[in-house]
């Protein structure tokens, strides 16, 4: 190789450190030059002096600030996924103890290459929560991780669609052409920017020099900045993870919206009426004690006399009845009264967790609570055996407080101090009876009082009732198939083989 070219290589070979160095020559002659002059006016020990002292002043700030930062629990700059309002309070209570391992874990940002790994850890301790210790990170069917991969598909997709200008015009290629040019884009901003830099210091030596400081001041900031938002973006892809296997491991993922809908509209139930698809009304199973009013109290919801009330009890069994509020369809299931029977508490129990919303009816005037409470701890035992299952919001009321009143009915239903003082006595009795925050004081009978009330006191309910509805659907939806269902899947299976092997032969 000839001597020019072997000149031309080690040029372009070494260009960056040869304009670095021509950049700094100018530096570098001024700080020698200046050296020579503390020198000779005996400064230069005090100068090295003052320098250290400063040096050490700014490290231990730096150090001190540090340390507090650490010692301190700062607020985090990037939020997290929140619970999902639809997960029950197990799920709910897992996923916090999944953020409270992940919070202790990431005291500082970790390497990249490690954070699969930490998220494996993560959805093993979700795996273990959700089954008490009996299942792992890869305890789930293929059905369950497609659908995951689709549904987190779909989210990126409508992330890129709200937050990122143009995606839906980005093409892979150009996409695939920007990652494959990026180490030389990178090159070429540093380049410039040492050469900006070099420029600035010969233009003006002063304001170039306070620039350098400036920024060797600044990244110190700028890199605990950077950790912090490192620690909370690593943070932020291990909840998702986390909220991801909270999907996974409760079963919510067996069957999809889709295919839900289907079962809901093809399932062969024995009382529609009182066993309601997902897309039908919300269930409302009314229970009280026997003669506490509950069917007059239908009936005042209702607005007509549909269910049958008399002085005797005449609800012998289940009747449903339908009713639309706020143009949310419902159906309010009318049940027997319990009267301490063992027999019938578990009953109407059973009706209970089945429910979608329960509107427990207690007369009054009457002090005995004892059935009550029997079907509360009926009730709460039943959802117990169930964790997985979110518990349906009750609504106590107190029916018939007309009966503690004298001369009823008032000009205007107005209320004196002293029927307030009467009206709550009662309500506080019942509220410490069933352990209940609230109860709703109505008349039920024409004319009625507190109706309406009542209606809003559901009509807010509603909500956490779809939620309820959807959950228990999603868990019954689930269910392993039995032997039958599986000779089902392989006879179609094999009638699809048989097609296509057909069709192969028949071209």
């Amino acid at each position: 190789m000839r001597l020019t070219d072997r000149l031309r290589h080690a040029v372009l070979r070494w260009n960056r450190l040869g304009m670095a160095l021509v950049l700094a020559l100018p530096v570098l002659v001024s700080s020698v030059l200046g050296f020579l002059w503390l020198y000779d006016h005996g400064w230069l020990l005090w100068f090295a002096l003052a320098s250290v002292g400063l040096y050490a002043a700014v490290r231990g700030g730096v150090l001190l600030a540090r340390w507090r930062t650490r010692s301190a629990q700062t607020p985090r700059e990037l939020q997290g996924p929140k619970p999902d309002p639809e997960w029950s309070a197990a799920e709910t209570a897992a996923f916090e103890r999944a953020r409270a391992r992940i919070s202790a874990r990431l005291q500082a940002p970790i390497p990249w290459a490690d954070l699969p790994g930490e998220a494996l850890v993560v959805v093993e301790g979700i795996a273990a929560d959700l089954s008490e210790g009996k299942r792992s990170a890869l305890d789930f069917t293929v059905p369950e991780a497609l659908l995951l991969i689709d549904r987190v598909a779909l989210q990126y997709r409508a992330f890129l669609l709200q937050n990122v200008p143009l995606s839906d015009r980005l093409s892979v290629r150009t996409m695939h052409w920007a990652w494959r040019k990026q180490d030389t884009a990178l090159a070429a901003w540093e380049t410039g920017f040492l050469a900006w830099r070099g420029v600035r210091l010969l233009i003006n030596p002063a304001i170039g020099l306070l620039r350098e400081a400036e920024r060797a001041l600044a990244s110190g900031l700028q890199d605990r900045l950077t950790e912090r938002f490192r620690t909370d973006a690593q943070a932020i892809l291990l909840e998702e993870a986390a909220q991801a296997a909270i999907d996974l491991y409760s079963g919510r993922l067996r069957t999809s919206d889709a295919e839900l809908a289907h079962i809901a509209a093809t399932a062969d139930m024995r009382d529609q009426a009182l066993a309601p698809a997902e897309d039908q009304p919300l269930r409302i199973v009314v229970v009280g004690q026997t003669s506490a009013g509950k069917s007059t109290l239908i009936n005042a919801l209702l607005g007509h006399e549909a269910a049958e009330a008399d002085a005797v009890p005449v609800t012998g069994s289940e009747v449903a009845y339908d009713w639309s509020l706020d143009g949310i369809a419902c159906r309010l299931v009318d049940t027997p009264g319990i009267e301490g029977a063992a027999k019938t508490t578990r009953r109407i129990a059973k009706q209970m967790s089945q429910a979608d919303l329960v509107i427990w009816a207690h007369r009054a005037t009457r002090p005995g609570r004892a059935p009550d409470v029997a079907l509360a701890e009926q009730f709460a035992q039943v959802m117990a055996d169930a964790p997985q299952r979110r518990v349906p919001p009750v609504l106590h009321v107190a029916n018939g407080v007309d009966q503690l009143l004298a001369d009823w009915p008032r000009p205007e239903n107005r209320l004196t101090a002293a029927d307030h003082a009467r009206v709550d006595a009662a309500l506080q009795s019942i509220g410490a009876s069933m352990r209940a925050p609230q109860v709703l004081p109505t008349r039920a009978e024409p004319p009625d009082w507190n109706i309406d009330a009542l209606r809003d006191a559901i009509a807010a309910a509603l909500p956490e009732a779809r939620r309820c509805q959807r959950n228990r659907h999603r868990i019954e939806a689930a269910r392993t198939p039995g032997v039958s269902a599986n000779a089902r899947r392989a006879g179609r299976g094999a009638k699809s083989a048989a097609k296509a092997l057909w069709g192969r032969l028949r071209r």
